[in-house]
């Protein structure tokens, strides 16, 4: 017997001569309510992850095309990145917030920017929080030295915190802010020195701007 589920599950019950069920077995499972926005690739291996309305954080095996694990969120997120150093500490960050349609209503958990410790086996957990922004994330990133964590949404402005690596896990500390732009931020990329980062938004602005001032 085959099922498919609201939740965009397949799933295959066995069932024997008398049509009792005898095991079941979860074949097809995604993202399954309204926008899915964040996508991050695994810097060294062939694994992704990714976040969207549906309140969950993914991890993808791109070799095996098959789902290697769910996390619940409290609310819906629309950026997510990996930890560039991650095969030595497998951290994410993920970006919370977002709108769907016209509405405007404000989500409990908007701006709020989480890092989770990564581990398939025994679970991912949060190991940090911090929620300066007052609006919804649309781009969370890592500076390529890992020092530096660089949030944008739709407030308008740009958050720098300072990195710091503890066992299993990280401490966010707020850095500085840059508020340059005229519209919600939209993407941010960091040099490959880690020194600047450049920015766009909805206004169609392309910023640059000392990560460290």
């Amino acid at each position: 017997l085959l099922v498919g589920t609201k939740g965009c599950e397949i799933v295959h019950i066995g069932l024997n001569n008398s049509n009792k069920p005898t095991g079941q077995e979860l074949l097809l499972s995604g993202h399954c309510d309204n926008e899915l926005w964040g996508l991050a690739c695994h810097p060294t291996i062939p694994e992704v992850c990714s976040v969207g309305d549906d309140k969950t954080l993914r991890f993808w095996d791109l070799r095996g095309r098959k789902q290697l694990e769910v996390v619940a969120l409290d609310a819906m997120a629309r950026a997510v990145c990996y930890y560039p150093q991650a095969a030595d500490q497998p951290l994410v960050a993920v970006g919370f917030g977002g709108r769907v349609g016209t509405s405007n209503a404000k989500g409990k958990l908007d701006g709020m920017v989480r890092v989770y410790f990564v581990d398939h086996e025994a679970g991912t957990r949060k190991v940090a929080e911090v929620k300066d922004p007052k609006r919804w994330m649309s781009d969370v990133r890592f500076s390529p030295d890992g020092k530096t964590l660089a949030v944008g949404g739709h407030d308008d402005a740009i958050y720098f915190y300072d990195v710091g690596l503890i066992k299993n896990g990280c401490t966010l500390k707020l850095r500085t802010k840059f508020s340059k732009h005229n519209s919600f931020i939209t993407h941010i990329d960091f040099s490959a020195d880690s020194k600047v980062l450049q920015s766009n938004c909805g206004a169609y602005e392309l910023l640059f701007s000392d990560v460290h001032t």
